[in-house]
């Protein structure tokens, strides 16, 4: 009987493992625009069946019927039948009962060229490929309800793929084979793929790689060097800052929507995501490029591996004032702090990108409740957690520095939130800010924040105190920020 039972619990573990592990393989196609990239899953059943739901999202990160991206076809799969249910997020398939299944199905490109309004679909064509994981791989179904903290065994082999073609992830760059344990949400879907005629380029922070990928020739002075220089020292200062080291592998990914030489396409339309461990910038590549766009992007989006990924929200859309708002103004802080730019050039940003645009936005007063519901849907809603959060940032900072005599500032507070959040495993909440807060303040600014931020109504900056140096006055119903150059501003603090 002991021997049996040392059997058995030497099985369980194996079987568990089992149980957990989807195995993927890619092919290469020399005509991948028009056949997609082909992908072959393989999974074990927990017992015999005939058949099998996958899990495939329909609707994501602001894109609609991605399962027009997406197709199964009988030559590929001739033991099986399948049915697609996109309005479930979900793909049926029967098969002779068993406990494995294999399924093989494309990803393509369900868009035409150029478009510059076009970020999170799948990209692929015969030059490259851009491909968010959730995008890209099905999973089981029983996957997506394990709890979000269960990491899986995910295990990917590209096939056929030349050399020069280059392969590259948010997990290992340039391999044929990966092992990838990882949560499903926050990991392994949170996530992106890419190959084709990209360059790399790479340093290290403390001994551990950051990557820079980027495809195209860029105009208007975005050069190799210029991009990666500054990429390479915006990483530097914010881990300098969290004083977090912590990074095994990071990776930063550059591609044009659109490249075009004259000007068809008037202005300048780029965006930033972060993923877990990097983000991806997105934009149009033309005589318009914005090198101050590209300076505020790449901060605020480094910024995001702080506060979005290791001090994760609880609420996420509904926390989006701390997430995004806190994010964006510690790109301008960040920037000013390493000198990056002047404080003539902070202040001139501040009141014009933050304060100004804030003030011009019909949606600015809109009830946080609401954002939630039009975020993906309306620009103006979009942007209201954005700079609604970086303005309560600001006088946050403000009275943390005249409530300690400078001694102390909202860059404490931050860094004190990201060890409580990682060290107890908490997720970001009101009511932990709050008390923290509380703590900095000796005060209770609940109804400050249910005012300004949860109802939304505009904080009366004139009216406020702010620390010794600055001042607000009202230009054409606009508050403005100014600095009294005669005094000793102490903003940022060493």
């Amino acid at each position: 009987m002991v021997q049996k039972l040392f059997i058995l619990a030497f099985l369980l573990p194996i079987l568990g493992y089992s149980q957990n592990t989807v195995r993927y393989k890619v092919y290469y196609d020399k005509n991948l625009e028009q056949n997609g990239l082909k992908v072959q899953v393989d999974y074990t059943l927990k017992k015999p069946s005939d058949s099998i739901s996958f899990y495939f999202a329909n609707e994501d990160w602001g894109e609609s019927n991605l399962f027009n991206a997406i197709s199964i076809l009988k030559k590929d799969n001739p033991d099986l039948s399948f049915e697609t249910q996109p309005e479930r997020n979900k793909i049926k398939v029967s098969m002779k009962k068993g406990k494995k299944v294999s399924l093989t199905y494309h990803i393509r490109q369900d868009f035409k060229d150029p478009n510059y309004q076009i970020f999170n679909r799948p990209r692929i064509n015969n030059t490259f490929f851009h491909v968010l994981g959730k995008n890209l791989f099905i999973v089981p179904q029983s996957l997506t309800k394990l709890p979000d903290d269960k990491e899986i065994d995910f295990f990917i082999e590209w096939i056929d793929f030349p050399a020069q073609f280059k392969l590259h992830n948010t997990f290992m760059t340039q391999v044929q084979k990966q092992h990838i344990k990882a949560t499903l949400w926050n990991g392994f879907y949170n996530s992106l793929f890419i190959g084709g005629d990209y360059r790399f380029y790479s340093f290290t922070v403390q001994n551990k790689p950051v990557y820079f990928a980027l495809r195209d020739q860029w105009m208007n002075g975005f050069t190799d060097d210029f991009l990666f220089s500054n990429l390479k020292k915006a990483v530097q200062s914010q881990r300098d800052f969290w004083k977090d080291y912590d990074q095994d592998y990071f990776t930063v990914v550059m591609t044009p929507t659109v490249s075009q030489k004259d000007s068809l396409f008037k202005g300048y339309s780029t965006t930033g995501s972060a993923l877990k461990g990097a983000f991806m910038m997105q934009g149009t590549n033309n005589p318009f490029n914005n090198k101050d766009a590209y300076f505020n992007l790449i901060h605020h989006e480094l910024m995001h591996e702080w506060i979005g990924n290791k001090i994760q929200c609880k609420h996420e859309e509904f926390n989006y004032w701390f997430s995004e708002g806190f994010t964006e103004y510690y790109a301008f802080k960040n920037r000013l702090r390493i000198k990056d730019i002047s404080s003539d050039e902070w202040l001139r940003l501040f009141n014009n990108e933050i304060i100004k645009r804030h003030w011009k936005n019909p949606q600015r007063n809109i009830p946080n409740y609401k954002i939630k519901d039009d975020f993906w849907k309306s620009r103006d809603v979009e942007k209201v957690p954005y700079r609604r959060g970086a303005l309560f940032a600001f006088w946050l900072d403000n009275q943390i520095l005249l409530k300690t005599h400078y001694k102390k500032s909202l860059d404490d507070l931050m860094r004190e939130l990201l060890k409580t959040c990682t060290e107890k495993k908490l997720k970001f909440t009101d009511e932990l800010f709050l008390d923290l807060v509380q703590q900095y303040l000796d005060e209770d600014i609940t109804y400050f924040f249910q005012k300004h931020i949860l109802s939304g109504e505009d904080i009366d900056l004139p009216k406020e105190k702010w620390i010794d140096g600055f001042s607000f006055k009202v230009t054409d119903k606009i508050p403005q920020l100014e600095m009294d150059k005669s005094k000793k501003l102490q903003y940022i603090l060493n």
